[in-house]
């Protein structure tokens, strides 16, 4: 499986980054933000992963030239499964692993330039979408790893 890496990228930096609560799967959030703002996300071939973890998190791309316009929806976080080191009920446990730890109340970061208050509330006004907000100030470190 081929993987994107994590480089410094001028582009990244002219972007704003939302971070998003929700309930819904990923690929369901696409689906309802392709739908609500007519957008083409698809699911990119390659998955974000630190070099040092097993882990992998996908990610969705869309460019629009005409409006000239970079969309990217990344997961922040994973479940993945494995043995459990106790001897109970269980042979395997659940675990959740997350991409920013930093920001364990978000599942998805959303990357786009040209953020309006009008499209965090359409985004908000996605059924089960808990709270979509601007990635804060004090974690632009974040922002300067995330390359697509």
């Amino acid at each position: 499986m081929v993987t994107h890496t994590l480089n410094l990228d001028s582009s990244t930096l002219d972007q704003d980054v939302l971070c998003v609560t929700t309930v819904l799967p990923s690929y369901l959030f696409v689906f309802e933000l392709n739908r609500l703002l007519g957008l083409s996300l698809v699911r990119s071939k390659e998955d974000l992963r630190f070099e040092n973890t097993v882990d992998s998190f996908a990610v969705y791309e869309y460019d629009c030239e005409v409006m000239q316009q970079s969309w990217r929806v990344v997961e922040n976080h994973v479940i993945s499964t494995a043995p459990s080191a106790q001897v109970g009920m269980f042979d395997q446990t659940e675990q959740r692993r997350f991409l920013f730890p930093s920001l364990s109340q978000t599942d998805l970061l959303v990357s786009v330039n040209g953020v309006t208050n009008s499209l965090v509330k359409r985004i908000q006004s996605i059924r089960r979408v808990m709270s979509c907000s601007l990635l804060p100030k004090n974690y632009g470190k974040i922002k300067e790893k995330l390359t697509f």
